[in-house]
């Protein structure tokens, strides 16, 4: 007997309607090649025996994307395909047999619409998380957008940044993952997962995963996320776990590379809160829309699965990735880390654009700003003063503790030996001297170190107020986003302890908002504390 298929796709013209012919209906289809017309060059006679069986290989998919093949999952289970969004219930690749599936865990598109302009499609995903959503900056709508924006197209990034909604109960954090779930490319609101479910949906749907309250995770399960996320920022990378089988045990390798939000009380591991653009959520303070307006994001995620697909169909993802490169030079204030971040959220802005460059510039100088409020820093400000340090250059353990305590009260006193831990991290040599232990404070190095966190000194000079010799110390503190909003002899509420900040040199922020060194210091100590 004799069948019709395509000779390049293989497509059973009894099983539906051929991707690649110019009809589209079925019987057209069939008419047009049993009467030889060139409707579909690519028909070919193919020629089966009669006990022959054929194998079909099914695959339940919710979308595939390679090459320049490219098909997505939408309601009424079917396949859209092509520029001119082609719905089909079933689609080949090869031998395979794709099909949707039965239950998609996110909300799916209806229908792929054309959107007039990718600024109207900016305007309606910023509007949408401005009305349901409210932040901290201004900025960071602008961000959302750009992220929400970026997870359509996750192929084209071989970095990714996370997003991290933080703060007190009942402050918008589950509101913020709520919108994104509204918004981005297969989002799964996993707020009771199994760790061996993530990695399994992460290999198989590659989903922007959306994970609330990490914090109540079992101590197992939440170090099988932290991996989970250790290894999903980067292209490439795999977690590796093992899987018990019949004949013993197996590695096997998941690919978890993917955009991914989260939100909780607590804070992140450092090594995470640097691959995340981290948002420290307050109450709101102006009105936003209680419920989801459902209706509204169906319409939005219609176009961002029609921008999707003409995207990827039309060579626009090139240029994407052209803007992509631009992105990682508008950025060269800032070191490597913070370029990942936020290139790709560059590439997909437009009218956002000079925001998103705002926001990195305030989290660059936010983190300089801890840098050089940490203990290390602390510790660089004693040594520079040379008042620990002797004529050999040496200064003793002992006495850096007293000058470094000096100014905390009782709860907050450190012991010599941690004190010791912190010297040796800044790469001085410990040597022991007949009062104690000491180190050897090398000159080049304190020089270099006391550039590294904007330490100058100052020459020896009359004091003008008491004539005396002055002291080297170090140079005044840079101005921070803070200071820029507050007068000179006026200063912020800090907004742990809702006390004001009388002292400059004691001003810092977090994320933003203003508080005392001290503050922040014992903020972080709960943060890393064990739960």
């Amino acid at each position: 007997m004799t069948e019709k298929v395509c000779g390049a796709c293989k497509f059973h013209l009894e099983r539906g309607v051929c991707p690649k012919a110019e009809y589209k209906k079925r019987e057209d289809n069939l008419t047009a090649c049993l009467s030889s017309d060139p409707a579909c060059e690519l028909f070919q006679p193919k020629h089966k025996k009669k006990d022959e069986k054929e194998e079909i290989k099914v695959k339940h998919s919710p979308g595939f994307s390679e090459n320049s093949t490219i098909f997505e999952q939408i309601a009424d289970g079917k396949y859209v395909f092509g520029k001119d969004f082609t719905e089909t219930p079933v689609f080949y690749v090869g031998e395979d047999t794709f099909q949707p599936l039965e239950r998609c865990p996110w909300p799916l598109a209806t229908k792929p619409e054309a959107y007039s302009s990718s600024h109207e499609l900016w305007t309606e995903v910023r509007s949408f998380i401005y009305d349901h959503l409210f932040l901290p900056s201004a900025e960071l709508y602008d961000v959302l957008t750009a992220w929400s924006l970026s997870t359509w197209v996750r192929e084209l990034w071989s970095v990714v940044p996370y997003v991290f909604f933080y703060g007190p109960i009942a402050s918008g954090k589950t509101r913020g993952l709520e919108v994104l779930h509204r918004l981005c490319y297969r989002g799964i609101l996993a707020s009771n997962i199994s760790s061996a479910a993530l990695f399994r949906a992460s290999e198989e749907w590659h989903p922007t995963l959306l994970l609330d309250e990490t914090e109540i995770y079992s101590k197992d399960t939440k170090t099988e996320v932290i991996g989970l996320l250790n290894s999903g920022y980067r292209r490439g990378q795999y977690a590796i776990r093992v899987k018990q089988t019949q004949q013993g045990s197996e590695l096997e390798a998941f690919d978890v590379f993917g955009f991914k939000a989260l939100a909780g009380t607590q804070g992140l591991a450092q090594a995470l809160e640097s691959r995340s653009i981290m948002i420290r959520m307050i109450k709101a303070r102006r009105e936003v829309l209680r419920l989801i307006d459902e209706k509204r994001a169906t319409e939005i995620r219609n176009k961002l699965l029609g921008w999707r697909l003409y995207t990827f169909t039309s060579g626009d993802s090139s240029d994407l990735s052209d803007l992509f490169s631009e992105g990682v030079g508008a950025l060269d204030f800032g070191d490597g880390r913070l370029q990942e971040l936020f290139s790709c959220l560059l590439a997909v802005s437009n009218k956002g654009h000079e925001n998103i460059i705002n926001y990195a510039k305030k989290i660059y100088e936010m983190r300089s700003s801890e840098e050089k409020a940490s203990e290390e820093a602390e510790i660089m400000e004693i040594l520079s003063k040379n008042e620990t340090i002797n004529e050999k250059n040496i200064a003793l353990t002992k006495d850096i503790a007293e000058a470094f305590n000096s100014s905390r009260n009782d709860k907050e006193q450190w012991k010599t030996s941690s004190i010791g831990w912190l010297v040796r991290r800044l790469g001085f040599e410990k040597v022991h001297t007949h009062t104690g232990k000491g180190w050897l404070i090398d000159k080049e190095r304190l020089t270099y170190l006391q550039q590294i966190y904007g330490i100058t000194e100052q020459p020896d000079t009359p004091s003008p107020e008491k004539g005396q010799k002055g002291q080297k110390g170090h140079a005044q503190k840079p101005t921070s986003d803070i200071d820029q909003y507050f007068p000179e002899g006026q200063y912020p509420i800090c907004f742990i302890c809702h006390k004001p900040v009388g002292n400059p040199n004691d001003l810092t922020n977090i994320d933003g908002l203003p508080c005392h060194v001290t503050c922040k210091r014992e903020f972080n100590a709960r943060k890393e504390a064990p739960t």
